[in-house]
């Protein structure tokens, strides 16, 4: 199974929408579409195994609900909110009905709640972040400059999933180089590099 990972420079708001603290030097992008996206981060960190880890991703927000069942049933510690969005709206019988961003933060305990919140709540085009640390903060508004936050320090590694054009991205302050990296991924992995 082949992964294409690409080395970049962070440059927040020209190619990242996620504001970092202090900034990366580097932000790798992630391709795997040959496994999956959601077998990738599976696989990535079962073998990082820094269990708790702590899921932050976006949900519909007539569904709230619907959510809560599910990750009650998982018996996962979880907190939910909604953050601003003046510019979010959807088509109802009514005419336009403008909504806030749903947000459910888990804090997951073992590769098997790993895979279930992953297979339950990932969404393309939809916020989506695993964060070995819990690190993941909100502006006053979810649409604008410092909307989604993650704070760094030399122990975090973190994975988000851009939710405008799919495509995903991995910061690590622990991983110095792209051959350590590469050193912790499951063997089953082939990884191409790209420039």
């Amino acid at each position: 199974m082949e992964i294409y990972i690409r080395e970049q420079v962070y440059s927040f708001n020209q190619e990242h929408d996620f504001l970092v603290n202090p900034s990366p030097k580097t932000v790798y992008e992630i391709d795997a579409e040959d496994i999956g996206i959601e077998e990738f981060f599976i696989l990535f960190f079962s073998s990082l195994n820094q269990f708790p880890l702590f899921i932050t991703f976006e949900w519909y927000d007539w569904d709230v609900d619907g959510m809560r069942d599910q990750l009650d049933k998982l018996g996962v510690i979880y907190t939910h909110k909604f953050v601003p969005q003046k510019t979010a709206y959807r088509m109802t019988e009514y005419g336009e009905i403008h909504f806030d961003i749903l947000i459910f933060s888990v804090e997951v305990k073992d590769k098997n709640q790993l895979s279930e919140i992953i297979f339950k709540s990932l969404i393309p085009y939809h916020l989506f972040i695993i964060s070995n640390q819990n690190n993941v903060t909100f502006g006053e508004r979810f649409d604008q400059e410092d909307g989604v936050k993650l704070n760094m320090n030399e122990s975090t590694t973190f994975c988000k999933l851009e939710y405008d054009i799919p495509s995903t991205y991995l910061v690590t302050n622990q991983l110095k180089n792209m051959d350590e990296l590469i050193a912790v991924l499951p063997e089953k992995l082939k990884v191409v590099k790209e420039d």
